[in-house]
């Protein structure tokens, strides 16, 4: 399955692959984003650390996640032995991707001017998901300086309905 590619993203399909042949996909997608929230920067500054030896860093590394699944186990093992530690939330975000792109799920960058409610945002990612026949998983942010309406990026995909982009075209437009 290997495609080539960043280290991160050939530490994730060797773990899709891995998970793929368990039956396991989404327990370890679950697995690596507890992981992720558990190794803060700080913490895999410290897995870093030269002054500290390879061996203790090891033992710590292996305290903290005996519970997962052994496969991330070994390759968090080998991350930590080719000081390759400072890629892992890379390694978990790629891990994601690729499940996402197999399960035919899109994401989206939804910028409002303002925040809106749960509801609204069911409803915009249901029309997204109408419009594209995709599930979509979306991310919302807010931008004041869009004015009104709203951007949504999916994908290399830019879908600007603000009202600031209007306006900037009007100017561009009176301009001429």
């Amino acid at each position: 399955m290997a495609l080539g590619g960043s280290a991160a993203r050939r530490y994730a399909e060797a773990l899709l692959e891995i998970a793929t042949e368990e039956g396991q996909v989404a327990p370890y997608r679950r697995s690596l984003e507890q992981i992720a929230t558990s190794f803060t920067p700080a913490v895999i500054r410290a897995l870093r650390d030269p002054r500290v030896p390879l061996e203790r860093r090891r033992e710590a590394l292996t305290a903290s996640v005996k519970d997962e699944p052994k496969a991330i186990r070994a390759v968090l093992d080998l991350m930590i032995e080719r000081d390759r530690m400072s890629i892992l939330p890379d390694v978990i975000r790629a891990y994601g991707d690729l499940v996402d792109r197999r399960e035919g799920v899109l994401k989206a960058k939804i910028t409002t001017t303002r925040a809106l409610e749960s509801a609204d945002q069911g409803d915009l990612v249901r029309s997204l998901e109408q419009a594209s026949g995709k599930t979509i998983r979306a991310t919302f942010a807010v931008d004041q300086s869009l004015i009104g309406g709203a951007k949504v990026q999916i994908g290399d995909r830019l879908i600007d309905s603000s009202l600031r982009t209007q306006l900037d075209h009007l100017a561009r437009d009176l301009a001429r």
